[in-house]
């Protein structure tokens, strides 16, 4: 059945690590919101997820990010539904963390396409129980020998949150247009989404790139928001064209400065690839990622301390530029750019 959302209802804001204690429990099905490694990624939930020991968690994403990365990295997750197993090209593509606990036999991955995997959560989000896609006809990934939780014992209905088939092919039924390919909805327990703004009564806006964190927020039991800012909701309402989530999905409200990084925020702060890397690095040797799960994650006090360990040079050099939304000082490629003497956008005024 989907979801029955009251407009009575009133979201709760709540600190990162009090957001985490109550959403966030073993054996949870959760989906995050932005785009591979670049984008949005709500890392500082992750990151406390870990940090407060968190397991067996059931990850269904149309991508790796920031976030897989950090609870691949302490073997929280189980099981991972997935149409991408990377979590950005500047870090060397594939999640090496995700690899190893795939070679140990501590994760159950389950493939995807991406159009499946947003036809999917569209299907969670109009509350259908499954959703005709034709681009699938063909694919290996649509073989019952690749079903993954089918072949782990995980499809026997125990799970409300499983669906019973991988994906069922039939004949369509109305148009005589042949064989159609109907994918289960996803449903999962919590979505969790970094926004730019959030008004304190749970309505969110971003720019740039949004993919289908609309579509998630809807299919999803419980939202949680995690934002760069909260600001009255009266602010929310004055551009109402603008706002992507509306406050009667949500149930707890973050404000979490920074949350994103490494991540880019569209118009607060850009990615920081050389950090990336710096995890890719990590995730290569057990002993290096120990060292820095102990320095970046179990080491600072809370998400305030992480940030001013990140330094007040790399934090201003991230900030982003007010008219692209990107920031103009830092690299870009794996050489380093010549720092500009002026803000692009003074650059482009013509002054």
């Amino acid at each position: 059945m989907p979801r029955i959302r009251s407009k009575a209802k009133k979201a709760e804001i709540l600190t990162l690590e009090e957001a985490v204690k109550k959403y966030m429990k073993n054996g949870l099905q959760v989906a995050f919101s932005g785009f591979t490694g670049f984008n949005r990624n709500p890392f500082a939930f992750a990151w406390e997820t870990a940090r407060q020991g968190i397991k067996d968690i059931h990850v269904i994403d149309r991508h790796g990010s920031c976030c897989t990365w950090v609870l691949n990295a302490v073997r929280a997750i189980s099981v991972y539904e997935t149409d991408w197993m990377g979590w950005g090209e500047m870090a060397g593509k594939l999640d090496i963390n995700l690899n190893n606990a795939y070679k140990e036999g501590k994760i159950i991955l389950e493939d995807y396409s991406h159009g499946a995997m947003a036809m999917r959560f569209l299907a969670g989000a109009v509350g259908a129980p499954f959703i005709p896609y034709y681009a699938p006809l063909g694919s290996d990934l649509y073989d019952y020998k690749y079903d993954a939780l089918g072949k782990a014992g995980k499809r026997d209905g125990k799970n409300p949150k499983i669906p019973k088939k991988k994906f069922i092919q039939i004949e369509e039924p109305f148009w005589g247009d042949g064989q159609v390919v109907m994918l289960p909805a996803a449903r999962p327990d919590l979505a969790v989404i970094h926004v730019a703004q959030c008004g304190d009564k749970g309505t969110a806006t971003w720019r740039g790139v949004g993919t289908i964190d609309k579509e998630i927020s809807f299919a999803c039991d419980k939202v949680v928001i995690l934002a760069e800012e909260v600001v009255p909701e009266a602010e929310m309402r004055k551009y109402p064209e603008a706002n992507q989530i509306p406050y009667f999905t949500v149930d707890a409200i973050v404000e979490c400065p920074w949350g994103a990084f490494p991540s880019s925020v569209p118009y607060y702060y850009d990615y920081d690839a050389p950090f990336m890397r710096g995890m890719d690095a990590a995730s290569r040797n057990a002993d290096d990622l120990k060292k820095w799960l102990d320095e970046w994650v179990f080491g600072p006090k809370s998400w305030e301390d992480f940030v001013v360990k990140l330094g007040a040079k790399k934090l201003l050099d991230l900030r982003a530029d007010s008219v692209t939304g990107y920031s103009t000082r830092m690299m870009r490629g794996k050489k380093a750019a010549p720092r500009m003497k002026m803000p692009l956008s003074v650059a482009m005024s013509g002054y």
